[in-house]
């Protein structure tokens, strides 16, 4: 099942044959997995499994846009993976990767994506990560 909207905003939008999915965090039955800040309150072991977490919620949200039919994803065109970190804290593509493999893992060529990966001060629910994500869809 998809994660409800934290806030006031749609889980997707469908443009045409890509999908857009809004930020996921690492909710596990309505519930953060791995609060605070990376290097600080978690260490990157648990920021990596918290951006998969994420990557498993937008997979549940890329299901519900595909009516249940994954095998219309074409492709992942791009993820951006919002990390909560302390200041001194470098290490954001190792995190992000928790989430590229797996696309990689999921999609094997198809999950070739552009990304992004950055720290910032604070994220909803004082999750560790967040990521959004774009998808390409077969006709």
């Amino acid at each position: 099942e998809p994660p409800k909207p934290v806030a006031n905003y749609s889980p997707f939008v469908l443009l045409k044959n890509t999908v857009y999915v809004s930020g996921q965090i690492p909710l596990k039955n309505g519930v953060v997995a791995y609060k605070g800040k990376v290097g600080k309150d978690i260490n990157i072991n648990e920021a990596i499994i918290a951006s998969e977490i994420c990557l498993i919620n937008t997979l549940a949200v890329l299901n519900l846009a595909t009516r249940n039919n994954l095998n219309r994803v074409i492709s992942c065109i791009k993820i951006n993976v919002f990390i909560n970190s302390s200041d001194d804290f470098n290490e954001q593509p190792i995190v992000a990767d928790g989430a590229s493999n797996l696309i990689k893992n999921i999609f094997q060529n198809n999950g070739n994506h552009a990304r992004s990966a950055v720290s910032c001060n604070s994220l909803p629910k004082d999750a560790s990560v967040e990521i959004d994500s774009i998808f390409q869809l077969d006709d």
